[in-house]
């Protein structure tokens, strides 16, 4: 069974490649991540330096329309406050700055109660743009209207878009009002307080413009994909936005009650409050920035909500590209490790078998030289030498141990045939002297005889015992010779 572990022990250019590969990831890991931090940060300062810029062009393009409405309503309203002596002239007014502004979808020029007592307690001249007859412009005078056939059940003075600009005595942008006809649209009105010579405010001139047509400005505003823009009232409500059911009824603080995350309170109260920055809160479930900025009548504020997704996307098609291109290196390394390093440890290899093969005593087998200058092929031709040399002396030692094998051999031949010898001399020698003891012995006898018997013995005795003893001396004596001539045999 294969063990990965051993293997790492047994093999160095295994532990070689992981070094490798593990600091290549280190590497990677480090450089895709200051990367990606430093990406994702100039992303977010570019996105938001688009999308901020979108929105200004967007901010201004509708302070200038609102501005074009104010300045057509005031030029307008210099002629009714030098006509205030003829009501019946209030209408030709409306009528003609409905003609000469094409969005302006309606104007009215509405009075306190009583103010003219003989046209009734209510006066107001709405002129619109009829949605049935078109480039009609009709004209009614019924206080119950606040927009072309909506009768509101209350007289125009019970309206914010008449009280407000009363009670402020300023030129005021107000909510819309939804229409219930299907045909006509919602309105935003710019109220413009009519005062007398002596300054007191007895009434109020009117200019609508579409919703739709300044929503086509707003939403077209998307500097991404999933972002939108839209626009709050001045308490919270909002005038523009994509999803229609929000507009006129959903209150800003209702989505703020709904939301956990504090940073959106701190953007609608920014917003209430007319100031202009940016956020990133958690909306609708979703990480998004907000944009905001308020318009210069003061009441309004645009924003332009981006999802962080469509913000980092490019950072993130990023992350996927260089993940990719990562896993493509640490392939290409690994490739080049397993390949390379094992190529180049093939004569560590080849050198690790060869010394097995001398630890057995297996010497003959040659190690070819190299041409590579680094140390591994220096190592290679120092084993190659060492083993060359080797080889010759295990040769040389060989000869000397058959030269050896032989000489041991005479050494053991000789000494055999010494041992031999000495045998059979040892063997003559005791022949010898058993031969000489009897000669010995004859004599003794004899001298013993002469010793104590030499007065009873005759001359004959005598002779006889003389040539007895010289005979065993010859006896002895040629023993003796004998001797001699082995001893003399085996000096030689």
């Amino acid at each position: 069974m294969f063990n990965p572990y051993q293997y790492l022990r047994e093999r160095f250019s295994a532990r070689l490649c992981v070094w490798i590969f593990a600091s290549v990831i280190i590497l990677y890991v480090a450089t895709f991540t200051v990367i990606y931090v430093y990406a994702h940060k100039a992303i977010e300062k570019e996105s938001l330096a688009k999308a901020e810029e979108m929105l200004n062009g967007t901010v201004l393009r509708i302070d200038n329309m609102l501005h074009q409405m104010e300045v057509s309503g005031t030029n307008m309203l210099w002629n009714v406050e030098h006509h205030l002596d003829d009501p019946d002239a209030m209408a030709a007014y409306s009528r003609e700055l409905v003609r000469n502004n094409r969005n302006i979808v309606g104007c009215a020029i509405a009075f306190e109660p009583n103010y003219y007592q003989e046209k009734g307690e209510f006066f107001v001249s709405y002129s619109y743009w009829s949605p049935y007859y078109k480039d009609s412009i009709v004209t009614h005078h019924n206080p119950m209207e606040i927009e072309p056939y909506v009768n509101s059940g209350l007289p125009y003075v019970g309206h914010n878009w008449y009280f407000i600009p009363k009670q402020e005595n300023t030129i005021c942008w107000v909510r819309p009002h939804a229409a219930t006809d299907s045909i006509l649209s919602s309105i935003i009105t710019c109220g413009m307080p009519i005062h007398e010579p002596s300054g007191r405010v007895v009434g109020i001139l009117a200019v609508d413009i579409s919703v739709d047509w300044l929503s086509k400005t707003i939403l077209a505003t998307k500097p991404y994909p999933n972002s939108y823009c839209c626009m709050l009232g001045v308490q919270g409500t909002y005038l523009i936005h994509p999803d229609k059911a929000k507009l006129y009824h959903t209150m800003i603080r209702d989505v703020m009650k709904n939301e956990p995350d504090p940073r959106v309170k701190n953007v609608v109260n920014d917003m209430l409050e007319g100031k202009s920055g940016w956020s990133a809160v958690h909306l609708f479930g979703e990480d998004s920035y907000i944009i905001y900025k308020s318009l210069n009548n003061g009441h309004w504020s645009a924003c332009i909500v981006c999802p962080e997704s469509d913000i980092f996307e490019p950072n993130e098609r990023m992350r996927l590209y260089m993940l990719v291109i990562t896993l493509m290196g640490l392939w290409i390394i690994l490739f080049f490790c397993l390949f390379f390093i094992n190529r180049q440890m093939q004569p560590l290899d080849m050198l690790e078998e060869t010394t097995h093969r001398i630890a057995k005593g297996e010497f003959d087998q040659a190690i070819p030289t190299t041409n590579r200058k680094d140390e591994i092929g220096t190592l290679q031709n120092s084993f190659s030498s060492m083993q060359k040399s080797l080889s010759n002396q295990v040769d040389e030692i060989h000869h000397l141990s058959d030269l050896l094998k032989e000489r041991n051999e005479s050494l053991s031949s000789a000494y055999n045939k010494v041992k031999e010898s000495d045998g059979v001399k040892t063997t003559l020698i005791h022949q010898i002297a058993d031969k000489i003891i009897s000669p010995t012995k004859v004599i003794e006898a004899a001298i013993n005889k002469l010793c104590h018997s030499y007065s009873t013995l005759t001359k004959e005795d005598l002779r006889s015992l003389s040539k007895n003893v010289m005979a065993q001396v010859k006896i002895i004596n040629e023993q003796l010779n004998k001797m001699t001539e082995i001893s003399t045999n085996n000096k030689a």
